[in-house]
């Protein structure tokens, strides 16, 4: 075993962690945006007087 495999090892458990998470952020962000921005839309063209 030389230090450079394992050093690789580390990089690529590192790499897919980072991508799976990141995958992940990236989803969790668009639906976010997405129900923010039926929201907002939704309070721009309701009336005050519905609520």
């Amino acid at each position: 075993m030389k230090e450079v495999s394992v050093f690789e090892l580390l990089i690529r458990n590192l790499g897919r962690f980072a991508a799976g998470s990141g995958v992940v952020a990236i989803l969790v962000w668009l639906t976010w945006v997405m129900l923010d921005v039926q929201h907002m839309q939704s309070g721009f063209t309701l009336p005050q007087s519905s609520y």
